[in-house]
Formats: C-alpha cells, structure tokens, sequence
C-alpha cells in the first residue's frame, strides 16, 4: 500500500512536502530532566529504547527545553535511498507543541525554495549557519527567514550531523530561538555535543528507513517486510492463499524491433507506471516485472475475506484500463514524440490458489517470489485475453466471488493445463475493443 498522508491542519507545507505522522505529547514527553547532563545520559542510555525518529525528535525537543537551552523550533532532515523521494524530516514546535513526521519528494531538490534554503549549504558541504533572521540582508538571502521572523523567532542555527558511512551528503539539524541574543559559545558547545550523540540514533533510525526503502521498491513490501525480518535462507517462506493478477503490454516484441533500448525503457516505464499504480492503491504486492508483464498478488488476509480479495484485483484491473487510456490520450513528450508510437494496450488475467512466497535460487542468489501452479495458470489465463479478445479474463474461482455481471465465455485448453479451464470476462469491457 502506498503511504498515507495525513491533513497538515493547522500547520501547511509545500507541495513535494507531505505529513507522515505527528506527535502531541508535550512537556511530558521530557520525563525527569532538568539539565544539559540529564539529557545527554538520556542520548547515550534510554533514548535507545525509542522506536521510532518522530517519538526521538519530539522526545529530544522537549528534554532540549527542560535542560535549560532557549529553543522555540527543531528540525531534523535526513536523505534517504528512493527513486520519489529525497528525504524525511521531522519538524518541532514550541508555539503549537507537535512534533510532524514529513516525506520530502525528490521533486525538491529543483525548487526555489530549497535552492535558497539555509539547509542547501549544509546539506551539501557540511556548513554550519547562525543566522539573525531579522538582518535585512539574511532575509534577503534566505526568504524563510523572513518566514521565521514573522513568527517570533530571532537567531536560527542549521547544523550538519556527522556523515553517515557512504553518505554523499549531510543530514541535518536546525534550532531556532526567540532570546534577543544569539546562541552563546556555551550553548553551541552543547549543542555541538547533544547533536554528535544524537547522530548515533538518526544513522541507526536513517540505515532501517533506508533499508526498507529500497526492499520495498525492489522486492514490495511483502516481501521486503519478510526479508527484514530475517527470512534470507534459502526455502525460507511461506504457503499463502491469494488472488494471483497478471498484466501484459500487447506488441511488446514489435516494440524492440521499431525502437531502440531506451526508447522502449520509457515505454515500458509508462506502463508500468499505470498499472503498478493501480494495483498498489487497491492493497496488491507486485512481485515480479516479467519483461512486459507484471505479476502481483492480493492476499488473504485474516482481517478480510477471499472476496474481499477478489474484488480489489478486480478494482485494480479496472484501474489500470482506465489509467492506460488516460495515458495515452495525454501521454508525456517523450513518448509522444516517438516516430510511429501507438497507444499501449494490455491483457490482464486473474486467479485465486495457494502459492509459496519466499526464497528460491542458489546459495549465493536468491530471489523473493511466488511459485506454484496457480502462478502458472494465471499466466496461461492471460495469454488468452489475445484469443478472446477481451482485456480481462478471470477463472471459474474468482468469478464466484464477484458481484458484477459477468460473460461465461466457455472452457479453453490452456497450455500446460491437463483440465479445461471455465473462463469469465467483465460484462463493462465487453465493448472496449481499444484496449484488447
């Protein structure tokens, strides 16, 4: 499932800026300090127990401001490994007391709000800033602190973390005060501590993240969850009862032989773009991108039904059609610029068995996917939409679980099958011969 975001009320963020999570715990979350000593044993010994970065951060400002340090507003800003995004932030308060969790998308970096950031030097070189953010001239350089001043705030530090191993750039923290003065030499010498023992968290916390990022943009989340969790052998999973869903691109042969291979990479990017999208926000797990294919399962859980099942593959079929054929009545310049590009079409078949889900291939490369004979004749069920022309088809088993009118389009031999198959089709794109 991709993320939820939640309503920013009453705070606002930009556009690539999104809210993940927040915390409302206030001062309670300081416990027992009272000083710069009691908040760095804190750092180095119960801070470990925190679960999570958003319960850290807001568990940090608050024991900031019990230890005596004049702060009104923290944040903290980590890169992390994604193709959409660029990093997470978490971002404090003491005006409204929360404590936000944000995603920051990768479209961010070409904004003019980050290019003239305080936060891009840091980011990028490791420099540190104590700024006055009602000097006309900072204001000048730094629209936000302009944006700071307005809210009370005076002095504005932005803080490079030490770099996490393999890092190509810094993660960063930054502190806000109201105190007409600056930051003493005293305050950032404690700062500069409380920050080298705070690193230790955020690389631990930013190295998960980071690991379940890419798990989960390589293998799904199913699979990347089972991975994390320690199911690495070989033979390692389990027997599952799901909804197996095929997708495959028609023409897609006659595509290499027109188009060179980048040519062809952005085809399929755009495909896979719609179809991906459609079966992650119904709650399936893609698993396999099968050249022009892609496989996906809906799994049982045990707080839904076989039919709830269904009828998820099934939404998530309808909406990868209706997001082909938005697609390609407005695809992007790069395929619309294509010599001879015609609009993508695809098959997509659905049928329900128990399958493995786990690790198969050699000592040394293993690979995380679904195997058994429900796979395969879902696979067959697909290659058959080009026989009878229709865009979905489905097995006798995921018919009965449906509530939609439906064509019983007989029993075909499908290869490698000993038993005929009885075939259904959806009655709603029994018309649509644009997209067989």
């Amino acid at each position: 499932m991709p993320p939820i975001y939640l309503d920013p009320a009453p705070r606002s963020y930009p556009d690539f800026v999104h809210l993940l999570g927040r915390g409302n715990r206030g001062q309670a979350s300081a416990g027992t300090t009272s000083s710069i000593a009691d908040l760095e044993d804190w750092l180095l010994g119960e801070a470990i127990n925190e679960t999570d970065l958003l319960s850290l951060a807001e568990s940090l400002a608050w024991r900031m401001v019990a230890a005596g340090l004049p702060i009104v507003r923290a944040t903290i800003h980590v890169g992390t490994l994604h193709p959409q995004l660029t990093g997470f932030g978490w971002s404090w308060s003491k005006f409204d007391g929360l404590c936000d969790e944000i995603v920051i998308k990768a479209m961010s970096a070409q904004s003019e709000a980050y290019m003239r950031s305080p936060l891009r030097p840091a980011i990028e070189d490791g420099q540190s800033l104590f700024l006055d953010v009602r000097d006309p001239e900072t204001q000048a350089l730094y629209p936000i602190a302009t944006e700071l001043a307005e809210q009370g705030i005076t002095h504005y530090a932005v803080l490079p973390m030490p770099k996490r191993i393999g890092a190509n750039r810094f993660d960063v923290v930054t502190i806000a005060t109201a105190e007409q003065d600056k930051f003493t030499k005293q305050q950032q010498d404690q700062l500069d501590r409380v920050l080298k023992y705070l690193a230790l968290h955020v690389h631990r916390h930013t190295a998960r993240r980071i690991a379940e990022n890419v798990l989960n943009v390589y293998l799904g989340p199913s699979a990347g969850k089972q991975v994390l969790e320690g199911s690495i052998s070989r033979g390692d999973g389990n027997a599952i009862e799901a909804v197996i869903w095929v997708a495959d691109m028609r023409g897609f042969t006659e595509l290499t032989e027109k188009y060179s291979g980048p040519q062809v990479n952005r085809i399929l990017n755009g495909f896979f773009e719609q179809v991906v999208s459609a079966v992650t926000d119904n709650g399936g797990d893609v698993l396999k991108f099968l050249g022009d294919g892609v496989l996906a399962v809906f799994p049982f859980q045990c707080t839904e039904t076989a039919a709830d099942a269904a009828k998820a593959a099934m939404t998530a079929a309808d909406e990868a059609l209706r997001n082909l054929d938005a697609y390609n009545t407005n695809p992007c310049e790069d395929i619309r610029s294509l010599n001879g590009w015609s609009p993508i079409r695809c098959g997509i078949a659905m049928h329900i068995g128990e399958v493995f889900f786990g690790n198969v291939g050699g000592q040394d490369r293993l690979d995380f996917t679904v195997i058994g004979s429900a796979v395969n004749e879902a696979a067959r069920l697909e290659a058959l939409t080009k026989r009878v022309m229709r865009p979905v088809v489905m097995s006798q088993q995921v018919a009965d679980l449906l509530e939609i009118p439906l064509d019983d389009i007989g029993h075909h031999e499908l290869k490698g099958i000993i038993q005929p198959v009885r075939v259904f089709a959806p009655k709603h794109w029994k018309s649509t011969a644009i997209q067989i």
